[in-house]
């Protein structure tokens, strides 16, 4: 009996633990079913070919922020990486490719070597990591993040970065401290570049100031010659005056004041011109920036790179996923998407479709235009299709199509914005459901109407040169030759103030005087 009631309360309770376990199970099905799935990117490919960058030099420099970062600059990253006094590697990406957690570690465990690890991006340090080395990583990230103007570049940061880990952990956690609370204070440092509306206001300025001061001087010293004369005589009495040649002059109104002499005259001319002159030279030593920005500006080679290795990925597959960004495509469904781009080619009316999963960036090359990038790589690939430009770190795609017969205004302007845009779940995604996306697009371009002529994509708005896009316009421009005519009624205005003060003044002074006797 005691035997049989014990089996019962044991079938009692593992009947109930099982009714617990499925109350449960239906909890988390419900709740996984309710809030949409953060698909998750793969960075092992990505870290993966990070570390044979380092492999083959410490120092990794994209080809994808010409505009910003040209990869002419490794050397001088390079150069600075030594002052650390620890063996250093240096990666320099795009701010989105190198945003996912952990990207550090994984890139030191493929490389395998100890050292100090640095990331950065188009502007500042974001992640520092030492592996088997004593540096004070933290700490130097933040003085080189308080310490300097936003509008430094990445390599002035990266010095200040060096000289902070070579001075040591003691050292480098008092300035950090430091930086920190003058930051908090609200003490940030003064922007180290000017954009053009500064330029423009220092034309404006200069060209005021080259006609206000020696308009002036040709005037005032004149005008301040007699008013002195004037005051320091004494008043004239009241009756008829002969001159010196004997004539009888009209009653007097006040002293009369000697014409200025020959010398005189041609002082204040040449004081005149040696101000202007001053003005001229001096101007473009004190505004003497001819840049907006610290980069260099970039050689052919390095705004070509990019398109180069895209367009030779492209010429072996139609997908081509670029190694510095996280994958968004899996391998399945990278296969599905192949498959799917063969069958268009061999259908009615298809062709090829070039895929470029590349991230578009206003520092790259086409300065973030997808229109420019597509033309760019439908020209050097040489070959007609429908060229999607896929961003696989803000998840848009873009659609062009060269020389196939296929509907090219449903193209630009129909596609629904759950594959060009996303929805709100592909916004959550961590790989923005490109996917899914992808073969979404697949089937709208199977279902496209199909024209009697090929159809071409408009020609792409004309991109900033990226050679002299950061050049200040000249000082003596056009903002400098308008400012001329202003300086003439500046001049006047202040020469009005002046002779009016003047006029005070001497009245003032003329009353407080005793009156000579008649």
């Amino acid at each position: 009996m005691a035997n049989g009631t014990g089996g019962t309360r044991h079938s009692w309770r593992t009947r109930a633990a099982r009714v617990l376990l499925a109350l449960c199970a239906l909890t988390a099905l419900f709740a996984t079913a309710t809030v949409p799935a953060r698909a998750a990117v793969d960075t092992a490919p990505q870290a993966a070919y990070l570390a044979d960058r380092l492999r083959e030099n410490p120092v990794h420099v994209t080809d994808q922020l010409p505009r910003e970062v040209p990869r002419s600059t490794a050397r001088d990253f390079a150069e600075v990486a030594e002052r650390t006094g620890v063996p250093t590697y240096v990666l320099v990406l795009p701010s989105l490719s190198g945003a996912e957690p952990g990207l550090l570690d994984a890139v030191h465990a493929r490389l395998g070597r100890d050292g100090l690890y640095v990331l950065l991006d188009e502007s500042r340090v974001t992640d520092a990591v030492a592996y088997g080395v004593d540096a004070p990583a933290d700490d130097a990230s933040t003085v080189a993040l308080y310490e300097l103007p936003y509008d430094v570049g990445p390599l002035r940061r990266f010095e200040r970065f060096a000289e902070v880990v070579a001075q040591g952990d003691a050292k480098a956690a008092a300035r950090a401290e430091a930086a920190r609370e003058k930051y908090d204070d609200g003490a940030e440092p003064a922007n180290a570049y000017i954009g053009s509306t500064d330029r423009s206001e220092q034309s404006a300025f200069t060209g005021v100031l080259l006609v206000v001061v020696p308009l002036l001087i040709l005037v005032l010293v004149p005008y301040v010659r007699r008013w002195w004369l004037r005051l320091s005589q004494a008043p004239q009495p009241k009756g008829a005056k002969l001159t010196k040649q004997g004539k009888q002059n009209k009653q007097a109104k006040g002293p009369v004041v000697p014409k200025a002499s020959r010398a005189l005259c041609w002082s204040v001319a040449v004081l005149a011109l040696a101000s202007a002159v001053a003005i001229v030279v001096a101007a473009p030593r004190v505004y003497g920036q001819t840049r907006s920005s610290w980069s260099p500006p970039p050689r052919a080679f390095e705004l070509n790179a990019r398109l180069d290795r895209v367009v030779q990925g492209l010429a072996e597959d139609p997908v081509y996923a670029d190694p510095e960004s996280p994958r968004v495509l899996d391998a399945a469904q990278l296969d599905r998407l192949q498959s799917r781009i063969g069958a268009f080619a061999r259908s009615e009316g298809g062709g090829p479709v070039f895929v470029s999963l590349v991230p578009q960036l206003m520092e790259d090359e086409s300065g973030g235009d997808e229109a420019a990038f597509a033309a760019a790589i439908h020209d050097k690939l040489g070959e007609d299709g429908v060229y999607v430009v896929a961003d696989p770190l803000n998840g848009s795609i873009d659609v062009f199509n060269y020389g196939l017969r296929l509907d090219g205004y449903s193209l630009a302007f129909e596609l629904p914005e759950s594959i060009t845009v996303g929805d709100a779940n592909a916004v959550e995604a961590d790989d923005h459901l490109m996917g899914s996306r992808l073969a979404a697009l697949m089937s709208v371009l199977d279902k496209t109407e199909r024209s009697d002529e090929p159809m071409t994509a408009d020609s792409p708005y004309p991109v900033t040169d990226a050679v002299r896009e950061d050049e200040l316009p000249p000082l003596f421009g056009p903002d400098f030759w308008s400012a001329l005519f202003p300086g003439v009624l500046v001049a006047g205005a202040v020469f009005g103030v002046v002779a009016a003060l003047l006029g005070i003044v001497g009245r003032v002074v003329r009353r407080r005087k005793p009156k000579p006797a008649v």
